[in-house]
């Protein structure tokens, strides 16, 4: 008979667990910086000057748009590979999780970069993103914006729970579906949970932590939601399954790596 190691219950309620220790504010400092903004806000930055400047929509450069989004899928492999917990998962592990890990990341990463650099206000990256992904694409990302928490960390947490908590299989006609060690996934889950309760306790106490953790909670339902929509946009897919490629090449030579 199989021997499963057993989880250790999260007790959040109780008073001695509303502080961090030293490992819990080391981790909530990887996570933070794990995802890395910086690129896309620089292009944001780029579009949102070209707009302020009332340039007309002709002048403005056309590249801009997709080179936010290519920014985009960079981070998230940039992401994958600087998250320790990601890292050591099993190669088995690994490669099962990787694509709803990517498209996880991507997406909600993505739309946190559009918030917070409100390039959502310049109407010619808007128009980009209908003619590339579709007038639903923008449609559901106006709508996650909406429950995306006001506290950056908070968001940054969320991007990582968030990718080890869409356990549910979206099934897609060109991916395959092959076991994986849930217990691993499940105990990383709950060791991000519990960071990110944590620190909401800290920051803002017990009657807001409820509002905040339940908006998250609302936050990542909403962006599940929407990764299964947009399984029906063709260049969405195409772009995921050539991301999910380029980071399998980066862990297969990882590995040769380590094996010479």
């Amino acid at each position: 008979m199989t021997a499963y190691r057993k989880l250790p219950t999260l007790n959040l309620l109780q008073s001695d667990n509303s502080t961090l220790n030293a490992n819990q504010w080391t981790l909530l400092s990887n996570l933070f910086h794990s995802y890395d903004e910086s690129k896309l806000l620089l292009i944001a930055q780029q579009l949102m000057n070209e707009n302020n400047l009332g340039k007309s929509m002709k002048s403005i450069d056309s590249t801009l748009p997709t080179q936010f989004f290519m920014k985009a899928y960079e981070t998230t492999g940039d992401y994958f590979n600087s998250n320790n917990d990601l890292r050591r998962l099993s190669l088995d592990n690994c490669y099962t999780f990787l694509r709803n890990a990517a498209e996880s990341i991507n997406c909600l990463g993505t739309i946190f970069s559009w918030r917070r650099s409100q390039v959502y206000k310049c109407k010619h990256f808007v128009n980009a993103c209908i003619d590339l992904y579709g007038q639903a694409s923008v449609d559901m990302i106006e709508h996650i914006l909406k429950y995306l928490d006001s506290d950056i960390v908070i968001i940054k947490l969320a991007l990582s729970l968030f990718t080890f908590s869409n356990n549910i299989t979206i099934f897609s006609s060109i991916t395959t579906i092959n076991s994986i060690n849930t217990l691993d996934i499940l105990h990383i889950q709950n060791t991000y949970a519990e960071v990110t309760w944590k620190y909401i306790l800290y920051k803002y106490g017990f009657y807001q932590s409820i509002q905040r953790f339940m908006n998250l909670i609302q936050c990542l339902l909403v962006a599940t939601n929407a990764l299964y929509k947009a399984h029906d946009i063709e260049k969405h897919e195409n772009d995921i399954e050539l991301l999910v490629e380029n980071i399998e090449l980066e862990l297969l030579l990882d590995d040769i790596e380590h094996i010479n």
